[in-house]
């Protein structure tokens, strides 16, 4: 259902309805407070986590709270809803997050702690995304006030390290989508970033650019929280458009097609690696034009080697390093390789 909002913000975005990222819909909840924050969306029914109350409220897709489940928590930064099953993120601790397995009733099923990540514990989840039985989740904190600004992790519950890393744009990366081989998320305006919606390309490792929320050009203070992608639209929530003391969550509702998206982004950085899998020595090129540094990551996200990456090639000895996956970072371009022994 469309509503008298959505012209002013499609004109805020620029992008007519032929273009491959639209605002088609806008769903509000006043009297719902700004603490709704973990989103989950299925065919009738939109699942929002308060992470005040820690309570799950249910919505149809007009905005009408249909019900309300109440769990012994008071946090949700991030839900997925599974066939008999809930998963909420716990949203800050110092020595590592917490992630709650609850049944449909609310009592609890399963724990886990959130692994280590590259900067120390996982004190800060930003939003969860399912992914077979593993999830995405984004960490706002550890964050660095340098490229990458921050990361998403794949992670499977009770596996002792993630499965994967992405490097983030922005220091304060909330919602988290999985678009098929996209990765999408959101920031919010911490020291001055604007607020984004990201996409991350994982079959060819690179950034794919952004696009602004609607609210940038009024005061860039939308607040993104929560996002999930439901197999056909993107859903956001975040607060109303523009500034107010009264402002409450809104759920935003994009068409979102990847293949034919107009992002605004950065030159990358070309990088090839051989031979993969390395047992001796990786060889790095990259038509870059100048010396830049990178930075190789284990699977974990321990950094395990940087340098300055020459302007033909680079011979980096892996010998005496443990058989698995490695990430190498060279300005906005991340790529993958395995060592084997």
């Amino acid at each position: 259902m469309l509503r008298p909002l959505i012209p002013a913000l499609l004109l805020l975005l620029g992008l007519p309805t032929s273009r491959a990222q639209v605002l088609v819909d806008s769903i509000p909840y006043p009297g719902q407070g700004t603490g709704v924050w973990g989103i989950h969306v299925t065919t009738d029914t939109i699942f929002l986590g308060s992470d005040l109350t820690g309570n799950i409220r249910f919505s149809d897709h007009n905005g009408s709270i249909l019900g309300e489940l109440t769990t012994p928590y008071d946090f949700n930064h991030g839900l997925i809803r599974r066939s008999a099953s809930y998963l909420i993120a716990e949203d800050f601790t110092t020595n590592g997050a917490g992630l709650y397995e609850i049944d449909l009733s609310g009592a609890l099923l399963a724990s886990w702690t959130f692994p280590d990540v590259i900067g120390g514990a996982s004190a800060g989840i930003g939003d969860l995304e399912a992914n077979g039985n593993a999830v995405w989740y984004t960490m706002y904190y550890p964050d660095f006030n340098t490229y990458p600004f921050a990361y998403a992790y794949k992670w499977v519950p009770g596996d002792p390290a993630p499965v994967d890393t992405v490097p983030l744009q922005g220091e304060q990366p909330y919602g988290i989508a999985l678009k098929g081989d996209t990765l999408l998320y959101v920031t919010d305006n911490l020291n001055g970033d604007q607020e984004r919606i990201y996409a991350y390309d994982l079959a060819n490792e690179q950034d794919l650019g952004w696009i602004e929320l609607p609210d940038t050009p009024i005061d860039n203070d939308q607040r993104p929280q929560g996002m999930h992608y439901d197999g056909q639209f993107l859903y956001l929530v975040a607060n109303r458009q523009g500034g107010s003391a009264f402002a409450y969550q809104t759920v935003f509702k994009y068409a979102f097609d990847i293949r034919n998206a107009v992002f605004v982004r950065e030159e990358p950085v070309a990088v090839l690696l051989h031979p993969s899998p390395a047992s001796d020595v990786l060889t790095i090129r990259s038509v870059i034009g100048a010396a830049r540094s990178y930075a190789v990551f284990d699977v974990s996200g321990k950094p395990v080697a940087t340098g300055i990456l020459n302007t033909d090639r680079t011979m980096l000895n892996v010998s005496d390093w443990a058989a698995g996956t490695y990430t190498v970072r060279i300005g906005d371009r991340v790529r993958r390789f395995l060592v084997a022994r």
